[in-house]
């Protein structure tokens, strides 16, 4: 059951903020996949002494490092885009938002993001769920300045009734855009994933050491 929320979380993550035609759940397990097929492959040179076996490790690795230096470059360099590209796909699930043709694409994930990142709307917050804004296109056809449940503090039925406005009360109903809550939870978690990064790019390194000199030895007769 554990499980299952979180792949139900990281689906309605991935439908909210846009993923383009590739689903983001299908590349980490084609990722995943990559690593242990190219870890298989150096255990099995270092075993049997193959110094071809070794040599594909070396080039697969090295190509793996490489791809995610020029990942790592683009996002950097497109940073602008991607925060255009996330911000447009947000938007355009909050018009959608309360519709009962569009539940799974649209409404559960906004749900499942409030309440996650405790934010409320997109860029504004509450404000953006009023009738006055024009955003929330179907949401508003039956709620005035009402909010959905899922950005209330603690969630009642109808707990955010009347809490569509600029200055609603904080004890209620949670006044942070999603946009922002989600570079807030980035920025803060900044150093934990700097480090995974520095240290899956050390093992890289290490691989390509040790299977360049293990290969040496080898042709060397060592």
């Amino acid at each position: 059951q554990w499980y299952q929320r979180r792949v139900r979380a990281a689906k309605s993550y991935e439908e909210f903020f846009g993923s383009g035609s590739i689903s983001l759940s299908y590349v980490f397990i084609g990722s995943g996949i990559l690593i242990c097929l190219i870890g298989f492959l150096g255990c099995c040179g270092a075993m049997r002494h193959s110094t071809f076996m070794l040599l594909m490790y070396f080039v697969f690795v090295l190509m793996l490092f490489m791809v995610q230096i020029a990942a790592i470059v683009t996002i950097l360099v497109f940073k602008d885009d991607v925060k255009k590209q996330i911000k447009d796909a947000a938007l355009t699930k909050l018009g959608e938002f309360g519709d009962p043709a569009k539940s799974d694409v649209a409404t559960k994930p906004i749900d499942v993001v409030q309440k996650g990142l405790d934010c409320c709307g997109i860029e504004k917050g509450p404000i953006e769920w009023a009738a006055t804004q024009k955003k929330a296109t179907y949401w508003i056809r039956t709620h005035d300045n009402d909010v959905p449940d899922s950005c209330c503090v603690k969630e009642t039925t109808n707990c955010g009734k009347n809490e569509a406005k600029a200055t609603p009360d904080p004890a209620v109903v949670h006044t942070k855009g999603c946009e922002t809550a989600l570079y807030d939870y980035l920025t803060d978690n900044m150093l934990l994933i700097g480090g995974l990064g520095v240290a899956v790019a050390f093992l890289e390194l290490f691989g390509l050491c040790g299977s360049f000199m293990l290969r040496r030895a080898i042709l060397h007769g060592y």
